[in-house]
């Protein structure tokens, strides 16, 4: 049997980024077949890689297989056959490997369907916007591992990019656009869930780099079998840079265990993860310091240093033909010694603590083709931040039931149908002063998918969101804001068609989403604000082409008209939101150990943060390229990429405040060369 892979919307390519549409895609991560996966032949390999540019378009067709399409984000499951009415991408292990990045912003540069900013330069804590959000972008993505939200639900200041380990993750699963209904809380924009590898045989790799700015990484791994039923995987890794800027040092220590256990009709595993990340801010300059010398610091005391650990519990296990369980317990410490400084506001020494556990069980059933998912949610966090202006802390229980349900209706068309009722209770202390928030949300989705013919895949659907502020939302000790924030609501209408055949595939999608009360910041007063009523309009288009057996070419472009459409700011554009974007690429194969890619992001002009009345002058449209070369020899594969290859002087991101207008500078061309080495057996 014969599968085609449809691509929505994004950057996809046989050597560099698959973001392929979910129809058929490469095995999942739980997938005992995996190593059939594997075993392909060289070429219907490379025909499963996509090249990234445009929204993702993925190859024509795959080698003869009987291996069911899996996304496992479309269902929080790897259940075969699930197609929902959305815009997927996926970037598999082969893209990971092939694209030289280092960490999963310089991936994400690729996918247009995606804006990243960095304000800091080493990646870290950078902005991953999807449908337009600016400086809350980061609050309306969900960013996952395994599931698992890494982007917390108490403040929005942390990300924790760094705890992803790329050479440990078998596939990356993209959903643009609103997935409230089975993710619940910040799933407005779209989500991010990083699955990882399984130690399903021995593996040995080792990993060395260096580069501009005097950095340097080492990693090394392994995999093992410790018996029939049982695996472990280790991963350690440390990178250190002085990056661009001056003061602005990074330092990146992570290590990573995963044990895994096979039972009767499942598995069972646990996850362990140990960070320390060290990165020194230096701020963002003024028109007059950027030009006079853009890589100066503009607070060169300001730092963050972040100690976190995981420790996760898993399980999967048949209950009977139709029905089995899924559930995971994730307790989380996250400890941070930072300063950070504003324009007439000298930091001092501060801290920050959270501890967090989640328990997310659920049953997925299989009724012939219909499959059923029915969840729970719990999330229990204990915040505590402690700066020169007093003590603030939450105690924040967010909870939340769910269900699913994907129906075909006839062979051409399916349905998909769910809601989700969701809770939270905040007990805030405010410097001293008790606050008791509560709120309650229901939404619900509803759409369907028409396949007309093998190479088209149409679909169409509404989904409702929601997004609870957060504690560094509700409370403002300094500047007097009055605690209170209502919880932002939205509903998302969207459309999309894909057509593959043969070394043609094109995407389209077009969305509105509509908010109320969306939750924003404005910098010019230090205070957190609703904003009565706003939308996005928006539209993805994207081609990929086989010029020929080695070569590959393809583009896309993002429309993002973001408005706010009410209140005191009517009629503004939302600020940090580009209205156009587009990305191209080229890869070429001249052999088969030969890699060649180059790939252009394009993002228009942009409103400073916090500049609602959309009066100041708006940061510059910028251009960059990004080469990246790949030599394999044997288990060994060399590489050297070079960034922002034509030396542009831009900045990603900005914001209007008081005290004038700031600049985060971006880098200007720097290169890094590595080796890699990676035994599996």
């Amino acid at each position: 049997m014969r599968f085609i892979v449809h691509v929505a919307v994004g950057v996809c390519g046989p050597a560099s980024l698959p973001l392929q549409r979910v129809d058929v895609v490469p095995l999942p991560p739980r997938d005992p077949t995996a190593a059939t996966r594997r075993a392909l032949p060289r070429g219907d390999v490379m025909l499963l890689r996509s090249l990234a540019f445009g929204l993702c378009i993925s190859t024509s067709a795959l080698a003869e297989t009987s291996l069911p399409p899996i996304l496992v984000s479309a269902g929080r499951t790897a259940e075969p056959g699930l197609d929902i009415p959305a815009a997927t991408k996926l970037i598999d292990r082969q893209a990971i490997e092939d694209s030289g990045a280092r960490d999963l912003t310089e991936l994400l540069h690729r996918v247009p369907s995606i804006h990243v900013s960095d304000s800091i330069g080493d990646g870290s804590n950078a902005n991953v916007d999807m449908r337009g959000f600016g400086s809350t972008a980061q609050s309306n993505v969900a960013i996952l591992i395994n599931g698992r939200k890494i982007n917390p639900a108490t403040d929005g200041a942390t990300l924790y990019l760094n705890s992803i380990d790329l050479d440990n993750v078998e596939q990356i699963e993209i959903v643009e656009g609103s997935a409230g209904t089975l993710y619940g809380n910040q799933a407005v924009g779209g989500l991010i869930n990083i699955i990882t590898r399984r130690p399903d045989g021995r593996s040995r790799n080792v990993k060395t780099g260096a580069g501009s700015y005097d950095a340097w990484e080492l990693a090394a791994g392994l995999g093992e079998r410790l018996g029939d039923r049982t695996g472990l995987s280790l991963q350690a890794y440390r990178r250190d840079s002085d990056n661009y800027r001056d003061r602005n040092t990074s330092r990146t220590e992570r290590l990573d265990g995963h044990l895994e256990f096979d039972h009767h009709a499942g598995y069972s595993y646990l996850d362990l993860q140990l960070l320390h990340d060290y990165v020194q801010t230096p701020g963002a300059l003024l028109a007059s310091e950027l030009a006079a010398d853009r890589r100066q610091a503009a607070f060169p005391g300001d730092y963050l240093d972040t100690d976190s650990q995981v420790l996760r519990l898993g399980t999967r296990r048949q209950l009977d033909a139709r029905w089995r369980i899924e559930a995971e317990l994730a307790l989380r410490d996250d400890h941070r010694d930072f300063v950070q400084s504003f324009r007439g506001f000298p930091g001092s020494p501060s801290t920050q603590d959270r501890e967090t556990i989640e328990i997310t069980p659920r049953l997925v059933g299989r009724f012939d083709r219909s499959v059923i998912t029915l969840g729970v949610d719990f999330q229990t966090t204990d915040y505590r931040l402690l700066t020169a202006f007093g003590p603030q802390g939450d105690d924040q229980d967010i909870g939340a039931v769910y269900a699913q349900i994907t129906q075909p209706l006839t062979p051409l068309v399916s349905l998909t149908a769910g809601g989700r009722h969701a809770r939270v209770r905040n007990d805030i202390d405010n410097g001293g002063q008790a606050v008791d928030l509560n709120d309650s949300v229901t939404v619900g989705s509803l759409g369907l998918v028409y396949r007309p013919h093998a190479a088209w895949r149409l679909f169409l659907r509404a989904d409702q969101n929601y997004r609870f502020a957060k504690v560094d939302e509700q409370t403002n000790v300094p500047f007097g804001q009055a605690v209170g924030l209502d919880t932002q609501r939205g509903t998302s209408y969207e459309t999309g068609a894909e057509y593959s055949s043969g070394a043609l595939q094109v995407a389209a999608s077009a969305y509105q989403l509509r908010l109320k009360d969306e939750i924003s910041f404005d910098a010019a007063t230090f205070t957190n604000v609703n904003l009565p009523t706003s939308r996005r309009n928006g539209l993805t288009l994207s081609a990929d082409f086989d010029l020929s057996r080695s070569l590959r070419v393809g583009a896309g472009y993002d429309y993002i008209d973001s408005e706010i459409t009410s209140g005191t700011h009517r009629d503004s554009r939302v600020p940090l939101v580009p209205e156009h974007k587009a990305n191209a690429h080229a890869e070429y194969r001249p052999r088969q150990n030969w890699l060649l890619r180059l790939d252009l992001e394009y993002v228009g002009e942009q409103f400073l943060g916090s500049d609602f009345t959309n009066t100041t002058e708006p940061l510059d449209a910028y251009t960059a390229a990004s080469l990246v070369m790949h030599y394999d020899r044997g288990d060994w594969r060399f590489t050297t990429r070079v960034n922002n290859l034509f030396n542009a002087l831009y900045s990603e991101t900005g914001a209007s405040s008081f005290s004038g207008d700031g600049f985060n500078p971006a880098p200007e061309r720097n290169i890094w060369i590595g080796a890699s080495y990676r035994y599996e057996d």
